[in-house]
């Protein structure tokens, strides 16, 4: 290589993309790689009728685990978040903030959200474009087997918990 050419290396490549691709690709390759997990959708790779983890346990136990592992990230998320960021959680328009930072930290730029009403006693926050829905209909999962909302409702609820137990 002569002196005039650019030595190409992943740091060279990976400073010419924008943050924000470089985020958005990581979140759907690990949300990607969750739905896999445990989902109906390997079969031809794995010859098995559900996804690597489900059938050691059964689906609904698998359903479990994974509600409770997301429970236990959220609360160290959710903390972790409301001290970096000074996030004050004293209400409901504190705690959707919350909410809605750590889900778009935890999950990337390509999920949706509004808050369609807030008030210190009452707030309520809709999803218009979710990341496990998007990777659910990517990957062609079975819409029985798609456990993802009780998991982010309990994930909610849990890092709501954890900055303040008088929210629910």
């Amino acid at each position: 290589m002569t002196e005039s050419k650019q030595k190409i290396t992943t740091k060279t490549l990976l400073e010419k993309i924008p943050a924000e691709t470089c985020w958005l690709i990581t979140a759907q390759a690990l949300t990607r790689l969750s739905v896999m997990r445990g989902s109906k959708i390997m079969p031809s790779v794995l010859g098995k009728e559900e996804g690597v983890f489900a059938p050691v346990w059964g689906w609904e136990t698998w359903k479990e685990i994974l509600v409770k592992v997301h429970c236990e990230n959220s609360k160290e998320l959710h903390l972790y978040i409301k001290e970096t960021f000074n996030i004050p959680v004293e209400d409901a328009v504190g705690a959707a903030k919350l909410v809605w930072v750590a889900a778009t930290l935890q999950q990337g730029p390509e999920s949706e959200r509004e808050i369609v009403e807030a008030t210190r006693e009452r707030a309520v926050a809709r999803t218009t474009k979710c990341v496990w829905w998007e990777r659910f209909n990517e990957l062609g999962v079975d819409p029985e087997f798609r456990g993802a909302c009780n998991i982010c409702e309990a994930w909610s609820e849990e890092g709501l918990t954890a900055v303040n137990p008088k929210l629910t």
